[in-house]
């Protein structure tokens, strides 16, 4: 009985606000259909949304991740990019000696997860072109500018690398962002700067090989003048001349040999031995 009551009311009130409810259905479908895109919000994989209140504003503990989202529509969803992203750059540098290098270097970050509503606040959603770039090309300046263009041209890239990234950490993480690496690609010197660098490094070389071989030929000298001393004393101990002597362990040595042959034995201390063939011939 009541739901047929119901029914009863329900439709008298129809037919007695026909058009008043027509009309009010089609603005609500029409204002739906329009708002469509603000009212219903899908966030994919590897974003993050922010929303901003109209009436509150940004909603820092709130985090909306990847899925569907319903919001008001006069609020605003704001969409994050949560992966690993990549920046090449090109940049000159004025250094110490007031020469103009040109860098080409590459930087990979990313924001953290939780704190991308902070980062949405303080920084807003282009924080990628007006913080993170800005930081890292001042970085680079004040690092590689301190060096001459020697050093640089020596120096491993892996050093200055090193000192840029640890320079960022600090800064990046105090705004919840993540520096991931930083990568120099190339540093380029004027050409005429590089060249004369080139010619120096060459004639170091060439200095360092006549060092280095003054440095063996003065080893050679103090070889021989022991060797030398060792003869003189030899000959002092032994009353007989090295060369007497070296010749006559050479003559033993054939001696053994099992061919013919004839030793000529010569007089004077200064005489060596004459070893002749069987056939005459010496």
């Amino acid at each position: 009985m009541a739901l047929q009551t119901l029914k009863k009311k329900i439709t008298a009130l129809w037919d007695k606000h026909t058009i008043g409810i027509t009309v009010s259905l089609l603005i609500l479908a029409f204002l739906i259909a329009f708002f469509w895109n603000n009212i219903v919000i899908s966030i994919y994989p590897g974003q993050q949304g922010v929303r901003w209140s109209r009436f509150t504003g940004t909603q820092i503990n709130e985090i909306n991740r990847e899925g569907l989202h319903l919001i008001w529509p006069w609020d605003v969803m704001y969409i994050y990019n949560t992966r690993v992203q990549t920046s090449n750059n090109t940049l000159k540098i004025l250094t110490t000696e007031g020469l103009t290098i040109t860098v080409e270097y590459a930087f990979r970050f990313y924001p953290i997860r939780d704190g991308i509503p902070t980062i949405h606040k303080t920084l807003g959603a282009n924080y990628a072109q007006t913080f993170v770039d800005p930081e890292v090309k001042a970085a680079s300046m004040s690092v590689i500018g301190n060096y001459p263009p020697e050093q640089l041209y020596r120096i491993s890239t892996l050093v200055i690398q090193a000192s840029i990234k640890y320079y960022l950490n600090k800064k990046m993480l105090a705004r919840n962002i993540v520096l991931e690496d930083y990568l120099i690609k190339r540093i380029i010197l004027p050409e005429s700067v590089a060249d004369s660098i080139e010619r120096k490094m060459v004639s170091d070389q060439l200095s360092q090989e006549y060092d280095y071989k003054l440095s063996i030929e003065e080893k050679e000298r103090k070889r021989k003048s022991i060797e030398a001393q060792g003869i003189r004393s030899f000959e002092t101990i032994a009353g007989i001349p090295i060369l007497k002597w070296k010749g006559l362990e050479v003559t033993q040595e054939l001696a053994k040999s099992p061919n013919s042959k004839i030793i000529i034995m010569g007089n004077g201390d200064k005489g060596l031995p004459l070893l002749l063939n069987a056939d005459g011939k010496p």
